[in-house]
């Protein structure tokens, strides 16, 4: 087990100690946003045979030329492909996506003929190919469509349809209990009395979990007692991730530490030195995972998005995120203790043509959370920061178009 440990080694702790879920068979159209547990080849080719690449006229290119005339023979639709053959001297007007009857080998566009009743006259030569797509010219039947491992977006995913794949083996999205630990927490919906409150930190954290991919079995609100959680834990085959949110700090982290002892879960990490989140704890039970957050909704965040996002995208076999970090000078004072990471919040400002961060340093911790552009990041041992200094600045994701605005705008 490895006590306070600095952020970059409870990262790497994380990584070594989590695998990826098993696959599962599931419908292509649900896809979207899964990995691909193996490498998928087309099941058919693109097209099947050759198919008009627009309106126009179906043709022998060796019948083209300047004022040359050829009889209009019918039409060719969609879905609907000729089985005679195109006779010479004939065209048939064809629609785009339908199949190219035999003895034809280019398509001319509406606009480039003149039509006369059932003739139409031509302006120019034709090249043969003109406007027709091959068969299997975008790919053929056994060629790899998509690599394992991929993260499937719409693209992806309408390949793969395209490919004729009805159903595809990903990797599973991991089953979350999200357990709100708190002698002071009660159920949304019900009246709270004074030193009663809900458990918002506990439900941010399954928001941030199904956001990150997890599929929420739970949420429980359970007592500050061992027993009691230990009697809502759930089993490895109904639960593959744990969020405990609360029970974590000085005085109330034997609440976590007991049940896990009692569990027979294995504490890989106890602490790492950043604040606020200090207190995190990752264990495992088996191949369950169980991250334990702080129960204070400003700490829960960042424990969650720092390290516990991390660990819940290697379940899903996803890479890390790729987070932008920006330099930018502060607008205030920021007092950081030497010997931890100090991060906190900030809102980006303009000045002077210029975007600086505000710091957010507040006693109303929800309202703090929806404010902020992103999370102010102070090195280990940095210590005091100077107004006007230059900090890190970890943006949030959804805060990156209103920053392009404000930087280019």
């Amino acid at each position: 087990m490895e006590k306070m440990a600095g952020y970059e080694q409870a990262l790497k702790l994380i990584a070594d100690k989590i695998e990826p879920l098993g696959p599962e068979l599931i419908d292509v159209h649900r896809a979207l946003g899964r990995v691909l547990a193996e490498d998928q080849n087309a099941l058919v080719s693109l097209p099947l045979t050759r198919v008009s690449f627009r309106d126009g006229y179906a043709l022998n290119s060796e019948e083209s030329g300047p004022g040359k005339k050829l009889k209009l023979a019918g039409k060719i639709l969609a879905g609907n492909p000729l089985t005679e053959a195109l006779a010479p001297g004939n065209a048939f007007w064809i629609v785009t996506e339908a199949v190219v009857p035999e003895g034809a080998d280019a398509v001319v566009e509406e606009e480039k003929v003149r039509k006369y009743g059932n003739e139409i006259e031509l302006q120019e030569l034709v090249d043969a190919g003109l406007n027709i797509r091959a068969e299997g010219e975008e790919f053929r039947e056994g060629e790899l469509l998509v690599k394992k491992g991929t993260v499937l977006s719409e693209r992806e995913v309408a390949l793969l349809l395209a490919g004729g794949h009805f159903e595809v083996n990903v990797l599973r999205r991991p089953q979350v209990w999200v357990i709100a630990v708190g002698d002071e927490l009660r159920h949304p919906g019900s009246v709270i009395r004074a030193g009663q409150q809900y458990p918002s930190a506990a439900w941010l954290a399954a928001m941030l979990a199904e956001q990150a991919g997890c599929e929420l079995a739970r949420v429980i609100v359970v007592e500050d007692a061992p027993d009691a959680l230990l009697e809502v834990m759930p089993e490895p085959e109904s639960a593959d991730l744990v969020l405990t949110v609360g029970g974590t700090g000085f005085g109330r982290k034997d609440i976590i530490e007991n049940m896990l002892k009692h569990l027979g879960a294995e504490i890989i990490l106890e602490g790492v030195r950043i604040r606020p989140s200090h207190s995190f704890i990752f264990s495992l039970k088996g191949k369950q995972v169980i991250f334990s957050l702080p129960g204070r909704i400003s700490a829960a965040e960042v424990g969650f998005e720092l390290l516990a996002r991390p660990g819940i995208l290697k379940m899903q076999g996803k890479p890390p995120e790729q987070k932008l970090m920006i330099a930018v000078q502060t607008l205030k004072e920021i007092a950081s203790a030497s010997g931890q990471c100090h991060i906190l919040r900030g809102k980006l400002v303009k000045k002077d043509g210029e975007l600086w961060v505000e710091p957010l340093h507040r006693k109303s911790w929800h309202k703090e959370i929806v404010e902020a552009d992103g999370l102010l990041v102070i090195e280990e041992n940095r210590g005091q920061v100077k107004a006007g200094e230059f900090v890190n600045f970890l943006v949030h994701q959804h805060r990156l178009i209103s920053l392009v605005m404000q930087k280019y705008l």
